[in-house]
């Protein structure tokens, strides 16, 4: 599989505390990977390194083959998208207008939306399943269909990879469930490599395809859930009945 990020030596935190041991980890061309660890654990702190909102203590993070310093923030605009936890509150956005903001990045200084641009805001609409939302206030959604519209925006701006902030949060069971399989499909059929943080442990456990587990001081785990299931246990302090 072709690699699309790549940590050597990472080592995140503040003030020159890192807080755990050196990260060396790679993301591959369709992968979807879920990131768990407690509250603290640095979970937010990686994703800030990862996107150049924080530097790192040492180390390096490479997007496809090169280092993410060698990129200016436009062409990180084309590298990564973000879902985050916050969403827009205006009254008078519609879902259109939402998805659509999505190809700034390739619209040049005038921010202009050409034919290919409105092409491909109907057909992610369409992969995501929400292409009946187009014209609707996107505060009158329910949360489900708003992160739908989140991720949608993803799509839209076209980069090999995206980060997704707790996507299932606020969501019901159920839906939560249809998030998790909406991005693993994602990824193997639209080919995006997926980073997503996520507090639902046994959700994740069912569903996640890989996982990375982070913990204060311990050296970050990566593999599938079924590999790691003793020593999730131990990292986030779980004892089963």
């Amino acid at each position: 599989m072709k690699e699309v990020l790549r940590t050597i030596g990472l080592k995140i935190g503040y003030k020159g505390n890192a807080l755990m041991p050196p990260i060396d980890a790679t993301l591959h061309e369709g992968e979807a990977v879920a990131l768990v660890g407690a509250n603290g654990s640095g979970k937010t702190t990686l994703f800030k390194t990862l996107t150049g909102n924080l530097k790192p203590i040492d180390g390096n993070v490479e997007l496809c083959g090169k280092p993410l310093t060698d990129y200016t923030p436009n062409e990180r605009a084309k590298l990564f998208s973000l879902v985050l936890t916050e969403k827009p509150d205006d009254l008078f956005l519609r879902v259109f207008d939402i998805v659509a903001a999505g190809r700034y990045p390739h619209s040049g200084l005038m921010a202009k939306l050409h034919e290919e641009d409105y092409a491909m805001i109907q057909a992610k609409l369409q992969i995501i399943g929400i292409e009946q939302l187009i014209n609707r206030d996107f505060v009158s959604l329910s949360d489900g269909e708003k992160q739908k519209v989140m991720i949608a925006k993803a799509l839209v701006q076209d980069t090999p990879i995206i980060y997704m902030d707790e996507p299932t949060a606020f969501l019901d069971y159920p839906s939560k469930v249809e998030l998790m399989l909406l991005i693993d499909r994602l990824a193997k059929e639209e080919h995006k490599t997926i980073l997503y943080s996520s507090h639902d442990l046994e959700l994740l456990m069912k569903h996640a395809s890989t996982m990375w587990v982070v913990a204060k001081g311990k050296p970050l785990l990566s593999g599938a859930p079924k590999e790691l299931d003793q020593e999730i246990e131990s990292y986030l302090n779980i004892h089963k009945q």
